[in-house]
């Protein structure tokens, strides 16, 4: 649309060489299609790879959007919170809501893990388990033992806690291997691999330089690897089934883009976070595993 605008304007009308009208012109532009100038309030009640990706998801967006940190983005601590265009608060405790954005206006809107974690009055109560107690059951119904690779460093164990409680209910046995970093995942994977169906990788296993070499172990054992982090499907796990932690970040830049020009329309219902499947084919492939079209059906992502 711009280079059909340009088309139809003539400089010979203006007085102005060619080489100095269309300078100017387009200085013009691209100051029209800059993002304005947004300032944030980022306040992270808790610590841990959940609230790294949530703020990997915010600034990619934010960046697709037009801000440029420097240029026409400002990130402020708590101690400028009156400054700021919009102040964001992340927290992973039970008693509040994940995310708060308010602007300076007194508008605000909250992000919830799950509409279960909001009583009628919606306000933040417990929040309770909404996951598919079965999913693993679901991806490999013969499953019969788990393993899982946990970092002794590691605070983001909660999750992994619950979900291995409920594979215990459901008959599966689980083997925990500790490790204290990144160059003792081989090893891990190598002793793993002999006794388990499939392995179950928390988010900081995941991020970590030497994965790799866990996807080579468990496809040449036929071993499935199964991952808290929805970004993992890229690294060569099979199957994550969890909040996509990093695309709520790019949701969040969504909201507050908007709660900064002002809009007040914003319906929190639109923003309930749900447990959602992705699934790498390829993967499948290499580690031997063959789904169900009822799984396949039900992942939101699928990387063939």
């Amino acid at each position: 649309m711009e280079r059909s605008h340009l088309s139809h304007l003539s400089h010979h009308h203006t007085g102005i060489p060619s080489a100095v009208f269309l300078m100017l012109l387009l200085s013009l532009l691209a100051l029209e299609s800059q993002a304005s100038q947004l300032r944030v309030s980022l306040s992270a009640l808790d610590s841990g790879m959940v609230v790294e990706h949530v703020q990997s998801g915010l600034q990619s967006e934010l960046t697709r959007q037009g801000y440029v940190v420097g240029t026409n983005l400002t990130w402020m601590d708590e101690s400028q919170a009156q400054l700021s265009d919009v102040n964001m608060t992340i927290s992973m405790s039970q008693q509040r809501p994940f995310i708060t954005l308010v602007s300076q206006q007194g508008v605000s809107t909250d992000i919830y893990l799950d509409k279960s974690s909001m009583d009628e009055n919606h306000h933040h109560d417990e929040l309770i388990d909404h996951y598919d107690v079965n999913f693993i059951k679901k991806l490999l119904p013969g499953i019969n033992t788990l393993g899982v690779i946990i970092d002794n460093n590691s605070t983001d164990t909660f999750n992994v806690e619950q979900i291995l409680a409920q594979q215990k209910q459901n008959g599966v046995q689980v083997i925990y291997y500790y490790i204290d970093g990144s160059a003792e995942l081989r090893a891990s994977a190598r002793v793993l691999a002999p006794q388990v169906d499939a392995i179950y990788l928390p988010h900081h296993i995941t991020d970590m330089p030497d994965l790799n070499y866990v996807v080579t172990v468990a496809e040449r054992n036929s071993v499935a690897l199964i991952g808290e982090d929805h970004s993992s499907i890229n690294k060569g796990i099979f199957a994550v089934y969890n909040i996509d932690y990093v695309q709520i970040g790019k949701d969040t830049a969504d909201l507050l883009v908007r709660l900064a020009e002002g809009k007040k329309d914003l319906h929190t219902d639109n923003y309930l976070v749900h447990p959602v499947l992705s699934i790498n084919l390829d993967a499948a492939t290499r580690m031997g595993i063959e789904l169900s079209g009822e799984v396949i059906d039900k992942a939101k992502y699928i990387i063939e």
